[in-house]
């Protein structure tokens, strides 16, 4: 399979256009089999009445051609690398972008505003369930690993607390007996950030207002999923995801405009501190 051709004087009888001529480069690359079982690495057009065009490399001069359909045994489109490479392409997807939806719970400290007695109020477990949408990137430099990139957005409490998380990923896939689908692990680490908005707080005699609330924090992510394919390109996912992070700093993002002055000192806002601890349950299509 692998030799350009085995028998040249026989292949070339089936050649309508005895005088070939010089062609454009091409990425393409088809196996051809004549019924004399000759091979041939080269592209193979769309049939034009009885006969398919094709395309091939002969003594490193590209060429075109013409073969009868009852010559060819049978042809397989992008078996090799390249025109000039009688390596067969690899039978995995190289490339795989990702879009998940789904819906998460977060874990630890939540504060989503005050009590009667201005203290910051801790969230119930309604209050943890967040809407959540990643998407990965990855190329596979192997059946098995990959490396890439992965984003994801949660939101609590209607959007007034938002996380992003951003940062470089490796996947590892393992394939079914039929090549077919995989199961797929992924490990990142990276940057999370985390805003509060319409953070209630007390300032002195002041009425309790809102304030916006971020932190930026190293974080991890990990999961597990599988993937089943729908189509040469195309393929559903669903994953279960973990995400952990700790904030050590949070910050008023917007204290300027309740202290234009900076005279008075920044309200106590470590009970706001809360984590990016949560898990995921997501399903997606994947394109490759």
């Amino acid at each position: 399979m692998k030799k350009q051709i085995t028998r040249v004087s026989s292949l070339l009888l089936f050649l309508l256009i005895g005088v070939v001529l010089p062609c454009s480069s091409l990425k393409a690359q088809d196996l051809l089999v004549t019924i004399q079982r000759d091979t041939l690495n080269c592209k193979v057009g769309k049939m034009e009445g009885d006969f398919y065009p094709i395309k091939f490399k002969w003594d490193d001069e590209l060429m075109e051609g013409m073969i009868h359909k009852d010559s060819v045994l049978f042809y397989k489109r992008n078996m090799f690398r390249s025109i000039s490479d009688n390596r067969l392409r690899p039978w995995y997807p190289t490339a795989y972008l990702s879009l998940n939806l789904g819906g998460g719970h977060q874990f630890g400290p939540l504060r989503v505003g005050l009590t009667e007695n201005y203290t910051p109020k801790k969230g119930t477990s309604s209050d943890r369930g967040a809407l959540y949408a990643g998407a990965d990137l990855v190329v596979y430099l192997s059946a098995l690993t990959g490396y890439g990139i992965k984003y994801h957005y949660r939101r609590m409490l209607g959007g007034d607390i938002q996380e992003h998380y951003v940062g470089p990923m490796i996947s590892l896939r393992f394939w079914d007996n039929q090549r077919k689908n995989h199961w797929v692990i992924q490990g990142s680490v990276g940057y999370g950030r985390m805003a509060h908005n319409n953070a209630m707080i007390k300032r002195g005699t002041n009425d309790p207002e809102p304030i916006e609330l971020t932190a930026n924090v190293l974080a991890g992510d990990i999961g597990v999923g599988y993937n089943l394919r729908l189509s040469s390109n195309l393929s559903a996912l669903f994953k279960l995801s973990s995400t952990i992070g700790y904030t050590d700093f949070v910050r008023i993002s917007d204290y300027h405009r309740l202290n234009p002055s900076g005279t008075d000192p920044a309200p106590d806002i470590s009970g706001y501190c809360h984590n990016m601890n949560s898990i995921n349950l997501t399903v997606g299509l994947a394109v490759h």
